[in-house]
């Protein structure tokens, strides 16, 4: 499933990066670019797009007022050389702010906060269909010196270490990537991953057993801290009474 969206830059330029940042993701699907503000408002109004990715200067109508202007915004990322606009922004409730130039990792990061808050829209829109969505989406990390896409639903848990995470397939391989456990955990769909100690987040629909002190996954007993007991216990509970409705 991609994610359809909008690209807006009075830059060519910098519409052809994105463009070939796109490309190499294979999540989005572009239905349209624009270097005119006022078309790309002429055409969202009767194309309805997943996300928008707007630069905020432009000729005639900036992208904060773009964004003002439509009665059912799409997901906003904006972009531009000019960080005084993010906290405008952020009250305008964007997803994300990317500063120009946009890097490709920053870039791929925008996208995975993206597909991640469309996920949890459509969990929230359709109840109970936890298993139905658990591998929906990817999303990308950056290891050595390349980008490597991952299924959600190949991760079995991501091990914090120091500034790092290591991040454990069903397959057996383990990623390292320069990213902390915090961060990257910002980026995961809502839900679909669990934390279950401050150095352990685990894959929920990936859990097969719980006890008092440990968690197993994919075989593996891991640390079950006390402060993270009662939201892994509910989170267990509450999809086996999903289950047994169904």
């Amino acid at each position: 499933m991609k994610i359809s969206c909008l690209l807006l830059d009075d830059d060519p330029l910098v519409l052809d990066l994105l463009q070939a940042y796109v490309a190499m993701t294979d999540v989005l699907d572009v239905k349209a670019t624009f270097t005119d503000p006022l078309e790309a408002h002429r055409y969202l109004l009767d194309n309805p797009v997943q996300v928008l990715f707007s630069d905020v200067t432009m000729p005639h109508l900036s992208g904060l007022d773009l964004v003002r202007s439509l009665h059912e915004p799409p997901l906003v990322v904006l972009m531009t050389a000019y960080p005084q606009y993010a906290m405008e922004g952020f009250n305008l409730d964007v997803c994300d702010f990317l500063l120009k130039p946009i890097s490709l990792d920053r870039f791929l990061k925008a996208v995975n906060k993206v597909a991640g808050l469309l996920r949890a829209s459509q969990a929230a829109a359709h109840p109970g269909t936890d298993d139905m969505l658990s591998g929906w989406g990817s999303f990308f990390i950056r290891t050595d010196s390349q980008f490597v896409r991952l299924h959600y639903r190949e991760v079995l848990y991501i091990e914090a270490l120091k500034d790092f995470t290591k991040i454990n397939t069903v397959d057996g391989r383990t990623h390292l990537t320069l990213v902390n456990l915090k961060n990257l955990e910002e980026q995961l769909p809502l839900g679909m991953f669990v934390r279950t100690h401050r150095s352990y987040l685990v894959n929920a629909a990936r859990i097969e057993s719980v006890s008092s002190q440990e968690v197993k996954v994919g075989g593996r007993a891991l640390p079950l801290g006390q402060t993270y007991r009662d939201q892994v216990t509910e989170r267990i509970v509450n999809k086996a009474l999903i289950r047994r409705q169904h």
